[in-house]
């Protein structure tokens, strides 16, 4: 079932300051929360993240200090590199040993 997490745009901020992003794309991606009545899908916001070049491993930490397990981590990163290969929303059902 689909979560929502919440944090404060001051804390957004402060955080995006600390992955080393300039001014110009923080306020790239809080203007993009503004345009979207203050909501991004997770895969997305990754997705920019990594695209800006902020580390995996500091995106996953940021994600479990507002309450994203290890589960749904799992998840976010397998379809945010999905959608990156063009596989979208399909999902694997099967994995073949060869």
């Amino acid at each position: 079932m689909a979560r929502t997490l919440f944090f404060p745009k001051d804390e957004l901020r402060r955080r995006l300051r600390a992955f080393r992003l300039d001014e110009l794309r923080v306020a790239e991606i809080t203007s993009l929360f503004d345009k979207n009545n203050r909501h991004i899908d997770v895969v997305s916001f990754v997705i920019m993240l990594e695209r800006y070049g902020v580390q995996r491993a500091e995106v996953s930490a940021f994600l479990r200090d507002i309450g994203v397990d290890e589960s749904t981590l799992i998840n976010v990163f397998s379809k945010a590199d999905f959608t990156r290969l063009g596989v979208g929303n399909r999902e694997i059902t099967q994995v073949v040993l060869a």
